[in-house]
């Protein structure tokens, strides 16, 4: 008996070392992550702020600063179909690991671009490469923390907040003091090549799907309507938040004559009180539920965004304010596409964002093209419009699921 007390003894030491060891690793990993997000963030929103420099070096129009998106854009779908695959395949670490890679590599060619044909080649790069790191991230937060998903979701996507907001009044404030915008995207990629050398030895988890759950049930994922409420209603909030990265700037400057250097200021706002709505939205959406808690948010969303547009100069800041609002939805929604999907979860996540992006590119470069052919003040209601657009489907997702808690 007191042999056999032993050996237990022995088991359960060593089944808490391994416990420790492993929640270790967990939180080694997670860290990495708010990192790379904080960096990913940075990386895809100086752009916005880059897009007067850019129309004045290569002497493009508000449609061909369109072609940057769309260039982008297609970079994103195609590493997001990938991205899924890939991480059923050979693991979300792996696919972390080589989308931080073509961050590197883009921000170096965007640093050292000649031409506008170099510009969009890195853009390419830049999002298929944050592309990989979004879906990696994405479907792996599941899986590491049971019982409070939407939380550490929440606060994952809340780094990359607080990475746009460091960006909006640092980047401005770098170009006001005459470091252009090629020198900032190089400090950006030596950043992320310090990151990429110190990820490679930690330790995590490798994390893969059951083998009797890798093969793709296509139509299991493609007769679920469901499937195109998320494609859609996610598809119009990603371009209400990319326009206003891209355009805000834009926006003040050609309506109201407001400076970069000014410009940044809304823009920091916005991204600031993003970033609080995903620090603290985690805990709203766990009390509200998560589907209820995205159509409230989405709906305030176009309310604030409408009206600051129409106040004009005077409603900039309202715009601003509804930053608060677009925070919760994106993380939120995808955490929710596993509860539908209860197999082949990374691939549903990467169709949905691959159709996301697809939206978000032909709504940005639809928004270059109607900024030349209408005015930036008319071209500018496109995001309210979006964001009533995507509180709709928003609302037959929460149908849909509430239906099914029900059965």
């Amino acid at each position: 008996m007191l042999a056999l007390s032993k050996y237990s003894d022995k088991g359960a030491n060593k089944r808490d070392m391994m416990n420790n060891a492993k929640e270790k690793n967990n939180r080694l990993l997670i860290a990495f992550i708010f990192i790379i997000m904080i960096l990913s963030a940075i990386s895809d929103n100086v752009r916005g702020i880059f897009v007067p420099s850019f129309k004045s070096d290569f002497s493009v129009s508000n449609t061909q600063i369109g072609t940057i998106i769309v260039i982008g854009s297609i970079g994103y779908i195609i590493f997001s179909y990938l991205g899924g695959i890939l991480c059923e395949i050979i693991g979300h670490k792996k696919v972390l690991l080589i989308g931080t890679g073509f961050m590197t590599l883009s921000l170096i060619t965007l640093s050292q671009s000649p031409n506008f044909i170099i510009l969009l080649i890195g853009m390419f790069l830049l999002n298929a490469g944050w592309s990989l790191i979004g879906i990696s991230i994405n479907t792996m937060v599941p899986l590491l923390a049971a019982g409070f998903n939407a939380i550490l979701m929440n606060l994952i996507h809340f780094s990359y907040g607080i990475g746009a907001t460091i960006t909006q009044k640092a980047t401005g404030t770098l170009l006001y003091k005459g470091i252009d915008w090629r020198s900032i995207y190089l400090y950006i990629a030596i950043l992320f090549g310090i990151v990429f050398i110190t990820f490679i030895p930690v330790k995590t988890p490798f994390i893969r799907k059951a083998q009797k759950d890798s093969k793709i049930d296509y139509g299991y994922i493609f007769k679920n309507k469901v499937l195109y409420f998320y494609m859609i209603g996610l598809g119009l909030y990603v371009s209400s938040e990319m326009a206003t990265s891209n355009w805000f700037v834009n926006y003040m400057k050609e309506a109201y004559n407001i400076s970069e250097n000014v410009g940044t200021y809304y823009t920091t706002v916005f991204f600031g009180i993003f970033a609080l709505g995903r620090l603290f939205g985690g805990f709203i959406v766990e009390k509200l539920g998560t589907t209820k808690s995205v159509l409230i948010s989405s709906v305030l969303a176009f309310f604030f965004y409408a009206l600051g547009i129409i106040l004009g100069e005077k409603g900039l800041f309202v715009i601003a304010l509804s930053g608060l609002f677009f925070a919760i939805t994106f993380p939120t929604l995808i955490l929710t596409v596993s509860n539908v999907f209860r197999k082949n979860s990374a691939y549903a996540v990467g169709i949905i964002t691959m159709a996301t992006s697809a939206i978000s590119m032909a709504m940005n470069f639809f928004m270059g093209w109607l900024n030349d052919a209408m005015g930036v003040r008319y071209a500018y209601y496109t995001i309210p419009i979006c964001l009533f657009i995507s509180a709709f489907f928003i609302f037959l997702i929460h149908k849909n699921s509430s239906k099914r808690e029900k059965q």
